[in-house]
């Protein structure tokens, strides 16, 4: 009787073709198409005397580019240096007669060293030769080093040269790259395998070529066998300056006036700190700071901007992580480039709470599309509200309860409790929603058991911090950063990117802004208005104003900062140029309106809003409320109905309808700022105790 074999046995020990294989499970094999192609990887090895290789990669290939069915024989040019197993495994030296132990020893002991090519056959046809390389172990690697202080340009290339230092081999050096790690054996070694911690910033080549892409820092390493080199630094240069423009025209202002639905093309470009200039940044990311407003596509060599909705909007170019800057971290934003959308805003929702503990826990919507607008079917909330805040497209909404974290759903209109343990206020959300701030700060006054929270949506996180009266925040537009101001004197940057930093400037620290640009941070407090470079947190020079100490907001579509002031407002224009030196920080210069309201009379200004290009000012306990559309005079609109004591309100988009409530009547008001009436009065009735409707927002759509 015919006894039945492996066929893998057979191919990989013996080597027997598969026809001899006919008989044995009841078939018979008919040979396939003629081999016409045989191909044999990698096409190096580097191997230490006795070590073996992983397996060879052998394939065959028909006339048709099909592959071959047959058996192959390796063959080696120099069989007293390097052998191959049936199974395709490279023995740096002699294999016995069962595969098993490779000998990398002459018969005297020495290490064998050289060179040999092994190739495989298959029907008369050769492969192409894998070099084998012998030699002694390698005990470390070392790659010549770029010279300090030196950057590429985008498609720039260095070539980097490695060097491979081998103790087994006397004497050692005493002079060059190996000096004190051996004696140097790179010519022995065959080829480096090189390889970039960060293939984006620049990939390197099979020959330690490196080619630089996107702005930030790599390490480049070449190793052998299991033996790497410390990564050496090579860093794409960083943009000195991103411009934003319309493309073709770098000299037209950057404004576009927009109708909803329509679009137009923006184009960056940057200088880098070589002064080379770069068009269709690599790297980059255009971001709108109002979404709600247009949002913003690209880059591939223009972005393309699209009218949302009547408002405004700015958009910038940024270099920062985690696309842009790795391993530098210090982010880089154009100018900004000015989007008004025409028209007016669509209906919305308006949401009012009250933090009255004898208030019920609930939130009331008010749906604006009703005639008249009317309140709605209360939201119950775990437990009683001290916030509320939307992130920039209104898409996800948050809301700070003595109970946790709570996430607003504004399409079914619930309330989910997301973090029990962040109870406190919302400091700030950001762009996208991802990630909320939560302090307890501003509703517990034991400073012991005072907590900085940030939750991650994305992944249901919450990072909690023992870090003491922190009051107000607020993200950078791209949403990279965000500052944190605490009352104490400290500044807190939190990143989704890097660790939590700390800056001690001193002083007490009540409100914080950054520009709508993304390039400042700005505090107010006890020193008057402190600004902040968020490439490198360094303190900037202050900004003049007449001692800003109250609440601040951003014009979106200009590098403007509005400060609230004991009788006005500060309007600051930030103006940003080349940096002194390197990349970080830019140079800024800044001019400031003052806006005088203390014609309307001495006031307490209880609430700063900032919406499109709308300053208002709640003023307490008057009967009129302050606004402003920066180049024209400021107006008071007097409250109807006998109410006085604005408490809370929001904006529409478009800033031309303000939503406020007031303390004297705890109603909600509709006042249209164009015409300067308060045209709608109205009950939220925030609960059966008459609580004051002290949380009023209006969701951005």
């Amino acid at each position: 009787m015919q006894r039945c074999v492996s066929r893998t046995a057979l191919i990989l020990v013996f080597g027997i073709s598969l026809a001899a294989l006919a008989g044995c499970g009841g078939g018979s094999s008919s040979k396939k198409n003629a081999v016409a192609q045989v191909s044999l990887t990698p096409a190096s090895l580097s191997l230490e005397a006795g070590q073996v290789s992983d397996p060879l990669a052998v394939k065959a290939l028909d006339s048709n580019g099909a592959t071959a069915t047959t058996t192959f024989t390796f063959n080696s040019s120099n069989p007293t240096l390097a052998t191959i197993s049936p199974g395709g495994l490279v023995c740096a030296g002699v294999w016995d007669s069962t595969f098993v132990s490779c000998n990398g020893t002459t018969a005297s002991g020495t290490p064998l060293t050289g060179s040999a090519t092994i190739t495989a056959t298959a029907e008369g046809v050769t492969s192409g030769p894998v070099t084998v390389s012998v030699h002694p172990h390698v005990s470390s690697i070392t790659v010549d080093p770029v010279a300090a202080g030196t950057c590429f340009s985008q498609k720039q290339t260095h070539q980097f040269v490695a060097h491979a230092c081998s103790t087994a081999v006397t004497p050692s050096d005493t002079t060059g790259p190996c000096a004190g790690k051996g004696h140097e054996i790179s010519d022995q070694i065959g080829e480096f395998t090189w390889s970039s911690g960060a293939p984006q910033v620049a990939a390197v080549d099979a020959n330690g070529l490196a080619t630089a892409s996107i702005p930030g820092i790599t390490g480049i390493a070449a190793s052998v066998g299991n033996t790497s080199s410390p990564a050496t630094s090579f860093k794409t240069c960083m943009p000195v300056s991103l411009r934003l423009h319309v493309p073709g025209e770098l000299t037209t202002s950057a404004t576009l006036s927009l109708n909803p639905a329509t679009t137009a093309n923006v184009e960056a470009d940057m200088t880098d700190e070589n002064g080379t200039v770069v068009n269709g940044v690599p790297g980059i990311s255009l971001f709108s700071n109002n979404t709600a407003a247009a949002t913003v596509i690209g880059p591939t060599t223009t972005g393309t901007v699209t009218a949302v909705s009547s408002g405004v909007a700015g958009i910038f170019a940024a270099c920062a992580l985690p696309q842009c800057g790795v391993g530098i971290n210090q982010p880089v934003y154009s100018n900004i480039f000015n989007i008004t959308v025409s028209g007016t805003s669509p209906a919305t929702t308006v949401y009012v709470a009250s933090k009255d503990l004898a208030s019920a826990s609930t939130v009331i919507p008010i749906d604006t599309s009703k005639t008249p607008p009317a309140a709605g079917t209360p939201i119950s909330i775990p437990g009683h509200p001290t916030s509320m805040l939307f992130n920039a497209d209104g898409t996800k909404g948050y809301i700070g309860t003595d109970a946790g974290l709570v996430a607003l759903e504004p399409v079914s209109n619930t309330a989910t409790l997301i973090a029990p343990e962040a109870v406190g206020t919302v400091l700030a959300v950001s762009p996208d929603g991802l990630h909320a701030i939560v302090s307890n700060a501003p509703n517990d006054t034991n400073v012991l058991n005072h907590r900085l929270r940030f939750f991650d949506a994305s992944n249901g996180s919450l990072q909690t911090f023992i870090i003491h009266n922190t009051i107000a925040a607020a993200f950078t537009p791209d949403g990279s950063k965000a500052y944190i101001a605490a009352t104490d004197g400290n500044i807190y940057v939190f990143s989704p990117f890097a660790t939590l930093q700390k800056i001690t400037p001193g002083g007490s620290f009540s409100n914080a802004a950054t520009l709508p640009s993304g390039s400042l941070a700005f505090f107010s407090g006890s020193a008057g208005l402190s600004g902040f470079h968020v490439c490198d947190n360094s303190q900037g020079a202050n900004p003049p104003t007449n001692a800003a100490t109250g609440q601040l907001g951003s014009i979106l579509n200009t590098d403007q900062i509005v400060a609230l002031e004991a009788t006005g407002v500060d309007i600051l224009s930030s103006t940003l140029g080349f940096p002194a030196a390197g990349f970080c920080p830019p140079s800024v210069s800044f001019s400031n309106q003052f806006v005088d309201f203390s014609g309307f009379g001495a006031f307490t200004g209880r609430q700063l809003i900032v919406t499109g290009n709308r300053v208002v000012v709640l003023p307490s306990g008057k009967t009129q409320i302050f606004s402003l559309v920066p180049g024209t005079a400021p107006a008071a609109v007097s409250i109807a109905a006998g109410a006085s004591d604005p408490l809370s309100g929001g904006l529409t988009l478009d800033g031309n309808t303000l939503w406020v409530s007031l303390g004297s009547d705890h109603s909600l008001h509709r006042i249209d700022l164009t015409a300067g009436t308060d045209n709608l009065q109205l009950q939220p009735n925030v609960n059966a105790a008459n609580s004051t409707p002290d949380i009023v927002v209006v969701r951005p759509k």
